[in-house]
């Protein structure tokens, strides 16, 4: 009993100072995908080549300690960047991809450069969790494509620096990959594995 009083009363001793100067920072971004690697059915051999990524982010931030959710969206990460295949076609017509996507969904913990040390300027912090990739590729004329949902970590860092009260600018830049996958016959060349780099833009509005 002794023992789970301590660990209460530390518990909220840091929680405390947390709740009270918590904030909430909504995040719509812009940016790329690059240095991919994967085992899946790649045919137009797209994956390390920069594709762009459209997302939203929402932390709950305290004076250094916060968690946050993130979703990123890359449409045609298995074509170059391109949705229509046809326009994307190489030299033979079987190695097209009519479209596919990238989408990454991720709880993280953060952990930010104190509040109170960068009142004027960029706020600098660190990011890092677990989630989901759901990978998409259908070719062309039928051939077999990848549906696959794979757990996934991120890691990552990026700064914030608000021009106004409540709307601010910030950059990022973070590390996916996918995690304990097995194998799937014709979709991927042993287990499923994907990976990439994502730098972004965003939009930052503080509530």
């Amino acid at each position: 009993m002794g023992l789970a009083l301590r660990l209460l009363a530390v518990t909220l001793l840091v929680l405390t100072p947390v709740r009270a100067s918590a904030e909430w920072q909504l995040k719509p971004f812009f940016g790329v995908s690059f240095a991919g690697t994967t085992t899946l059915l790649d045919v137009e051999n797209a994956a390390g080549s920069a594709n762009r990524v459209y997302g939203i982010s929402g932390q709950l931030l305290g004076e250094v300690f916060g968690v946050e959710g993130d979703f990123g969206f890359a449409p045609g990460f298995f074509s170059g960047g391109d949705d229509d295949g046809v326009v994307g076609c190489r030299a033979s017509a079987t190695r097209c991809v009519l479209r596919s996507s990238v989408k990454t969904f991720t709880g993280n913990i953060v952990i930010a450069i104190p509040r109170h040390l960068t009142t004027y300027t960029l706020r600098p912090y660190f990011v890092g969790g677990a989630g989901l990739m759901w990978a998409i590729s259908e070719p062309v004329f039928g051939l077999t494509g990848v549906s696959s949902r794979l757990p996934a970590v991120d890691v990552g860092g990026g700064v914030t620096g608000f021009l106004t009260r409540r709307i601010g600018i910030g950059w990022d830049v973070r590390y996916f990959r996918s995690v304990g996958s097995k194998s799937e016959p014709f979709q991927s060349f042993g287990p499923e594995q994907l990976s990439f780099w994502r730098a972004n833009m965003a939009i930052a509005i503080r509530y």
